[in-house]
């Protein structure tokens, strides 16, 4: 077959100049061993149940001043997880569902995030997967949450422009959750279910900052298994947020901010239209620091109706909470559709003589009228929380303090019942012991009463406790303790059914590599951070983990 003479083809290619440039990466990898109270119907004494699972992470990201490029793999893969009963082969717990490519059913791997971004002057753009927050977050606040494993990320493009104190960004992409967690377990991963995001924002920075912004947001209404996550830009929009946000530095003695939104739903997810306000002023009297905090949030949650589901938000506004004291109960006014309330607190510098003593004072109070969603209550409830503690620092002794106590009041409630209490304390301290020892002690307690419930629920208790020996750089021993008689936790203690217990060991040979062996059980919870609250499941077993910069 005589195809003639070769044809050249010329394909320009823009050359960028690495000179300069780094490649950096960082290594995470997770052994788990988990053991289980349950066994196999007619075995007794066999315990199928328990199974490992390894987690592998590498990020790389290079580049130079003007160009970069990363990238993170993921894979994960689950061991002792199948039997064979009556000559067939059985797996216990499926690591993912229909829809995702993989070549075997205990293990999977995959490119998670990936992007390229550049600046060139006033110009900077990102194409792949990034992060977004307008505003306080009420607009938009896709941002990583590693206190609760959450990782979603923006999967498009970004764009933005600058002139003087004068800034344009523009988002246009779709939701990329995480597939693999790397903290907590992984099982029934499923393909993404990725809704698209538009977004504007224009902000005016100097000692006066004004911005407006918008954002829309088209969900996709089931997973597609074929993977195709443009199919959602066929979908109606189903919300949208339009805002403005003032902040103002140095006025007189205060800094002030403000910021307003409005939500518009699709008749799908809600016929109302919302609203949210957010506002606060510092003040700094002599050593003092006074902060007034206050908001107002109505029909906001409906947006994030669609990625409940897949554990995260889209729009996250100011919670204005003590979060280490969020119960499953008061976890529903901080996502609540009707709230409104405002917080005080104060900060004061009475340290002398080398020592620095920092002493504070929260006031809190809401009104929740919402009585949907995973609200216990079905009236409206009146909450006040006051917090108060103390920051002290006298050389390498470090000691941070915080109690208080709340009451969430329902209306109608009888004049001798107080309604749902919160009594809390916690403590973070380091004492140096010398010769390189030192010992971190962090104990918690929580002791929760409940008003009236339809179905009414019991008292509990929560208390933890962290000791940690530190042997110079490289070794840290560590014990920990929790007990809670919480019967809306789904753990069960590995010293009785109320109690676990718990030994780490870390070596950390170098300041990029830190390896860390954990064995003993901790208790299931309801966890927030940043406005977003989850229930993690406990843990009983080891844990190998490996984390390493390079």
């Amino acid at each position: 077959l005589d195809l003639g003479e070769p044809v050249p083809v010329v394909v320009p290619v823009r050359a960028f100049d690495l000179a300069g440039g780094s490649v950096r990466g960082l290594e995470e990898f997770r052994f788990r061993y988990y053991t289980s109270d349950d066994r196999l119907p007619g075995f007794p004494d066999n315990p199928v149940f328990d199974y490992q699972e390894a987690v592998q992470r590498i990020s790389l990201v290079g580049g130079n001043p003007g160009l970069t490029l990363g990238v993170q793999a993921d894979a994960v893969a689950l061991f002792s997880n199948a039997y064979i009963l009556d000559g067939e082969l059985t797996y216990e717990r499926d690591l993912y569902t229909g829809g995702l490519l993989t070549f075997h059913p205990n293990w999977w791997a995959g490119i998670e995030k990936l992007w390229l971004s550049g600046r060139d002057g006033a110009v900077d753009w990102t194409l792949g997967d990034s992060y977004a927050a307008f505003g306080r977050g009420y607009a938009l606040n896709v941002v990583k949450n590693t206190d609760i494993d959450l990782d979603t990320s923006l999967r498009g493009a970004q764009l933005g422009v600058s002139a003087g104190a004068f800034e344009l960004r523009l988002v246009e992409a779709t939701t990329n959750p995480q597939q693999v967690r790397l903290e907590n377990p992984n099982v029934a991963m499923v393909p993404d279910r990725a809704h698209a995001v538009h977004g504007v924002r224009a902000d005016v920075y100097g000692r006066v900052h004004a911005g407006v912004h918008a954002t829309a947001f088209q969900f996709a209404e089931q997973i597609d298994p074929t993977g195709d996550v443009l199919g959602v830009y066929g979908e109606r929009v189903g919300a949208g947020i339009v805002g403005a946000t003032l902040e103002a530095s140095s006025v007189g003695p205060l800094d002030l901010g403000a910021e307003g939104n409005v939500f518009l739903h699709d008749p799908s997810l809600s016929d109302r239209t919302g609203y949210a306000g957010y506002l606060s002023a510092s003040a700094y009297p002599g050593p003092a620091i006074v902060l007034v905090e206050a908001k107002v949030a109505r029909d906001t949650e409906h947006v994030n109706t669609r990625t409940a589901i897949d554990g995260y938000e889209l729009s996250t506004g100011p919670s204005i909470e003590y979060e280490r004291a969020i119960t499953e109960d008061s976890s529903a006014a901080v996502n609540s559709n009707d709230i409104a309330g405002g917080r005080v607190r104060v900060d004061a510098n009475v340290g002398r003589g080398g020592k620095v003593v920092t002493p504070y004072l929260s006031v809190a109070a809401f009104r929740d009228g919402d009585v949907g969603g995973v609200h216990f209550n079905n009236t409206p409830e009146t909450i006040l929380h006051g917090v108060g503690g103390a920051m002290v620092i006298s050389g390498e002794f470090h000691a941070l303090f915080n109690g208080g106590y709340r009451v969430d009041r329902r209306d109608g409630a009888p004049a001798n019942n107080p309604g749902d209490t919160t009594a809390h304390a916690d403590a973070a301290i380091t004492v140096p012991l010398g010769h390189g020892l030192s010992v971190e002690l962090a104990p918690s307690v929580l002791a929760y009463h409940w008003g009236d419930n339809p179905i009414q629920q019991a008292d509990y208790v929560d208390a933890s406790s962290t000791v940690a020996l530190k042997v110079g750089t490289p070794w840290a021993l560590i014990a920990y303790a929790d007990y809670s008689d919480n019967p809306l936790i789904d753990s069960t203690g590995n010293v009785t059914d109320t109690v676990y217990a718990a030994g780490e060991v870390q070596w950390m040979p170098s300041t990029s590599t830190t390896l860390k062996l954990f064995y003993g059980a901790y208790r299931a919870g309801i966890r927030c951070a940043g406005g977003q609250c989850r229930s993690l499941p406990g843990f009983d077993g080891a844990r190998l983990a490996l984390t390493s910069n390079f």
